[in-house]
């Protein structure tokens, strides 16, 4: 009997050590969801796709700003970056987004953030978390959800991958 229990308390630590590193712990303040249709997209240079970004997971809290006495999630999002073919740009810009859905009027609303990593010319994969972002939110009192995607900006030659 005591090697049962010995054996379900080893399994539920190792359980819980791999998700340390703390992306996606949705029993966390904020729950942020990725949005499908939002979650990757490729950048264009003269003409032919050069990255792909995807928004791949997130570290996240909540707290009570006394300056501004709100309560607010932080969020970094974390994005897996891949170039597609060989150039010299290094420079990758891009934009994305926090978002609440529900609870009271005043929490609700899209805030844009604008993220740049630089990937050096030979490297074709890299991962890359900005500073966090900030939203007001209902903290402990609405059961509330965030959603994140990137945007794809027409202009800079990007567009979604499905």
């Amino acid at each position: 009997m005591k090697t049962k229990i010995s054996l379900l308390f080893v399994s539920l630590l190792c359980a819980c050590s791999f998700s340390s590193d703390g992306y996606d712990d949705l029993s966390a303040c904020p729950k942020v969801q990725i949005r499908q249709e939002d979650r990757a997209i490729v950048q264009k240079v003269a003409g032919e796709d050069l990255f792909k970004i995807e928004m791949i997971g997130y570290k996240g809290h909540c707290y009570f700003d006394e300056r501004v006495q709100k309560n607010k999630a932080a969020v970094a999002p974390r994005f897996k970056i891949v170039r597609l073919r060989n150039s010299n740009v290094e420079d990758v810009h891009f934009s994305y987004y926090l978002e609440t859905f529900e609870g009271p009027t005043r929490f609700l609303g899209q805030k844009t953030y604008f993220a740049a990593a630089r990937m050096p010319k030979g490297s074709y994969e890299m991962y890359y978390s900005p500073e966090f972002g900030e939203l007001s939110v209902p903290a402990g009192e609405y059961d509330f959800d965030m959603y994140a995607g990137l945007k794809a900006i027409t202009q800079d030659s990007e567009y979604k991958v499905k």
